[in-house]
């Protein structure tokens, strides 16, 4: 306790030198609190849009699937997935909830004498539940409509802005490729996908509409698998690569035709980005923190060299080596503490402060990073106090009495 005191009084005496040596702590723990705090925000964003593009989802995509910039892309065009793999797949895989179709292109929607270009999309009612979309108004075509290729269509509210504008879509009549269609439903908003594409631009019409009377083709591009339960994810999406395999003819040491990507596979693959992208930003920040590092060490070397005197006379009357050293260290640890208190309450008051003002939890606080900022503070203050403190032990007392 006396060698706190000592080390307090010394620190409070040189107020300004003190705070601008813990200046650089301060200014690294906050960055890194911060950071961190974007990054599990950031992670936590993109977990609720992978989480809204449907629960429990597995995705079936004709043809092989490979990552590209942190991005699943298709590779190829593959024409051998078609609905006939759908039914198989409804009544064959034990743990699934639903399946649906889906097939999916830009084209040309011509509403009176407007043109505009959106995205045309084939599905069946299950869409709704295996996706998790939602009717704002209107409603969804029936099965019945599928069966019949009726022409009626769905749509996002991108498209009802892009078409419509602010006129009621419901009622009104749309052309595909000169095909009339009727608008019966629209959808609720819902946001960029974990790709960053906007799924509310949609145009959605039966599957066998598209097939038969728009694209003219028998094979479908996408089938999504909705389980029964997330535990059941991994199953499903393995008996599903089975039936494929086995309906499209594919022989064992051959390669699969189509992809089976699940929920599980795109929220480790975002979650391993984010992780990423953490750790480069939180090492940046604590660049910040060695530089606060090395300002105790100048801080400490000047203070040694200033208090030459006073080591010489403590050591004079009995005090021993590990005395100095230890109360050099105390100083310097008060330091990084000090830093790392104010450093601590600065991030998280910059990161409360941005979720009230922008009104939105896109900084999430981790309590890990400030026991961890804290614990680093003191051993920053170890390691850059030890030189200092040991340069002052072994000064001479007679010839440190000596000096003025």
């Amino acid at each position: 306790m006396k060698l706190i005191g000592i080390a307090l009084t010394a620190l409070i005496s040189q107020k300004t030198r003190t705070f601008l040596a813990s200046l650089g702590i301060m200014i690294g723990i906050a960055a890194v609190i911060v950071m961190v705090a974007i990054g599990k925000g950031s992670h936590q964003e993109v977990m609720n849009v992978i989480s809204k593009m449907g629960e429990n989802l597995l995705t079936i995509s004709a043809g092989e699937m490979k990552r590209r910039g942190g991005k699943l892309r298709l590779v190829g065009n593959v024409t051998t997935l078609n609905l006939r793999d759908v039914d198989s797949i409804s009544q064959e895989v034990s743990g699934l909830a639903l399946a649906s179709p889906f097939v999916i292109k830009i084209m040309k929607v011509k509403y009176l004498q407007s043109l505009t270009s959106t995205n045309v999309a084939g599905s069946t009612p299950d869409f709704l539940a295996t996706r998790n979309y939602e009717i704002a108004f209107g409603e969804m075509y029936t099965d019945q409509d599928v069966k019949l290729g009726a022409r009626v269509a769905v749509i996002g509210k991108t498209v009802v802005k892009n078409i419509f504008g602010e006129d009621d879509p419901l009622g009104k009549t749309i052309r595909i490729n000169a095909i009339p269609f009727k608008i019966i439903g629209v959808f609720e908003n819902k946001g960029l996908d974990s790709d960053g594409v906007d799924q509310d631009d949609i145009l959605l019409i039966p599957i066998n509409t598209i097939l038969r009377r728009i694209l003219n083709q028998t094979y479908i591009s996408t089938i999504y698998v909705k389980a029964d339960s997330r535990k059941n994810i991994n199953s499903v999406a393995s008996q599903i690569k089975i039936i494929l395999r086995d309906r499209h003819k594919i022989l064992d040491d051959a390669k699969d035709d189509f992809t089976v990507v699940s929920q599980l596979d795109i929220e480790n693959l975002k979650a391993e980005t984010s992780k990423m992208f953490t750790r480069l930003i939180v090492g940046v920040a604590a660049i910040s923190l060695i530089v606060g590092g090395i300002g105790i060490l100048a801080v400490m070397l000047i203070s040694v060299k200033e208090r030459t005197r006073e080591i010489g006379v403590r050591r004079a009357v009995g005090a021993t080596k590990g005395d100095i050293i230890r109360q050099f260290l105390i100083e310097s640890v008060i330091i990084g503490l000090f830093g790392g208190i104010v450093g601590v309450a600065l991030g998280v008051g910059i990161t409360f402060g941005v979720v009230a003002w922008t009104g939105k939890e896109n900084l999430l606080l981790d309590l890990n990073s400030i026991y961890i900022s804290t614990s680093v503070c003191m051993i920053i203050g170890v390691i850059f106090g030890l030189f200092p403190a040991i340069k002052a032990s072994r000064l001479d007392p007679m010839v440190a009495l000596t000096i003025e």
